[in-house]
């Protein structure tokens, strides 16, 4: 690594390294992936890791589980053997065993001292659960700082501007809904920290469940259908955020005009959010460009998607790099975050809101040029009958029906189960939120969480009769199978009712605030 006496800067490296191991920390962790991002041997990238850190990777990877399954143990009423399993521990022994290596207790003892576990930065663009210990990062934070620290941040040369450090945004266990996660990953590396179960109640996506009523669709889950107008639920978030704004969608530009907002809002520093760029029109962000802005790059949700990424190249860092985002007719706005405002939306705006999104029984969105009706969605109540109608019918599930039509549909299950099982955990969590707030309500607003983590509940239950969450074959002919949608229908039932108790309690909230 030392060849000829020229060190080299392998800040960039460690910081590619770091912010893999923290977006990959609850996966089995595939060193070929981490090889595909840093661009080294796996051999190499532990050999660098340790030189410039002083920490090896192997040490680093557990302390950064243990960091974030201690997270879990204070905040969180999940079981030890249940977070144990959740991080991929062998066996309960061997998560213990670990534990207490790392923090000098055993788990129990651990969440029983309430011992003190936030969130902090740990390196440049990255929040994350650490582990206090008098007032002062535990074990590995100092080292990775001073390393990733020393990166250039921002890289700028002729036609080239690139901003690093902007976390890593991608489908997870806890974060399926792409705005949110987009929008607190520029707001990080922006300096503000901003929590994900915090976006997902101000845009109203925690309270969401839509169902096209025409036809089969796969854009169900599409935040642009929580209300009427498409584009309000980014302008929610950004209001929650006391941001302002900025919106350019298609049909108001071209491509000059797209490329002119990305290039000025990178060339100031602030990442860009777009819809589309790879694959569908879901948000992703843009992190820098090449070729006067002709060529792009950034995290999208589906860069590594085969489907999707044809013509995709990657830069050292992992941001994708792509140069035929405008030919992708998918890529339908750009939003630029602009300067902070001091006031924000407050809780019983959100509330106000939540109850509306719960209780409007049809989204119809409308052209704008032909101003005919384009789409007609249930919304409250009466999505929960859409869905469980649609899976009723055996019409729809003839014995001799293809695997594509059959896929469709079990994507359309598995896309309202997410919106119930994520968004309604999240409720949850914002309603406590409100309690905490107000300690007036905390009893009431711990009963109605409580009601919204029964109703995620119903929803993961359904995975259960049907098998999980896989998309495939057989996954397809299980769903098809009448007697399973029977019992998942009755579970919609189920999430219905308590979706109905729910929204009265946040009602009885809302007059006491």
């Amino acid at each position: 690594m030392n060849k000829g006496g020229l060190k080299m800067d392998y800040s960039l490296t460690i910081w590619s390294v770091a912010s893999f191991v923290e977006t990959s920390v609850k996966d089995k962790m595939d060193y070929k992936d981490l090889e595909k991002i840093v661009g080294f041997s796996y051999r190499h990238i532990r050999e660098v890791f340790k030189e410039s850190t002083g920490i090896s990777l192997a040490k680093y990877m557990l302390i950064r589980r243990i960091s974030n399954t201690a997270f879990e143990i204070v905040h969180t009423k999940e079981s030890l053997t249940e977070i144990a399993a959740n991080y991929h521990f062998s066996s309960y022994d061997s998560f213990t065993r670990a534990f207490k290596r790392i923090t000098g207790m055993m788990p129990s003892r651990f969440r029983k001292q309430s011992c003190k576990v936030g969130r902090r930065r740990l390196f440049m663009g990255m929040y994350a659960p650490v582990i206090y210990r008098d007032e002062e990062y535990f074990m590995i934070s100092q080292p990775i700082l001073e390393v990733t620290d020393k990166m250039k941040s921002v890289e700028k040369n002729n036609g080239t501007c690139i901003l690093y450090g902007v976390p890593k945004v991608a489908y997870t266990y806890e974060e399926c809904t792409p705005f949110p996660t987009v929008l607190k990953a520029c707001l990080n590396y922006m300096g503000q920290t901003t929590d994900y179960a915090y976006i997902m109640a101000a845009t109203g996506a925690a309270f969401r469940l839509r169902w096209n009523l025409n036809y089969w669709d796969g854009g169900n889950v599409d935040i642009m259908n929580v209300y009427n107008e498409p584009y309000k639920a980014f302008e929610k978030g950004f209001a929650a955020a006391g941001r302002s704004y900025k919106i350019l969608t298609r049909d108001q530009g071209d491509k000059a005009s797209f490329i002119q907002l990305i290039t000025s809002e990178i060339d100031q520093g602030s990442p860009v959010i777009a819809l589309g760029i790879i694959g569908p029109p879901e948000a992703c962000v843009i992190t820098g460009y090449q070729d006067n802005g002709h060529k792009i790059l950034g995290w999208n949700c589906f860069q590594d998607n085969m489907e999707f990424n044809k013509g995709v190249t990657y830069h050292q860092c992992g941001y994708f790099i792509c140069d035929n985002w405008w030919e992708n007719k998918e890529t339908i706005a750009l939003m630029a975050i602009g300067e902070q405002q001091v006031e924000k939306t407050g809780i019983k705006e959100m509330v106000k809101n939540a109850i509306q999104i719960m209780t409007n029984k049809k989204i119809t969105h409308i052209d704008p040029l032909t101003k005919n009706i384009r789409n007609e969605l249930a919304g409250g109540q009466d999505a929960y009958d859409a869905w469980a109608n649609a899976i009723s019918h055996e019409q729809e599930f003839p014995q001799n029906a293809i695997l594509p039509m059959l896929i469709e549909r079990l994507m359309c299950q598995n896309d309202a189960q997410v919106m119930i099982a994520e968004g309604r955990s999240y409720a949850a969590c914002f309603t406590e939120y409100i309690g905490k707030c107000h300690p007036n309500l905390a009893e009431k607003c711990h009963h109605v969480a409580d009601l919204f983590r029964k109703e995620a509940k119903c929803a993961m239950d359904m995975d259960v009769i049907k098998g999980g969450f896989e998309q495939h074959e057989e996954a397809s002919k299980r769903f098809a199978d009448s007697e399973v949608r029977k019992k998942i229908v009755t579970l919609i039932q189920q999430a219905k009712a308590y979706d109905l108790q729910a929204r009265q309690g946040l009602e009885e909230i809302l007059e006491m605030l």
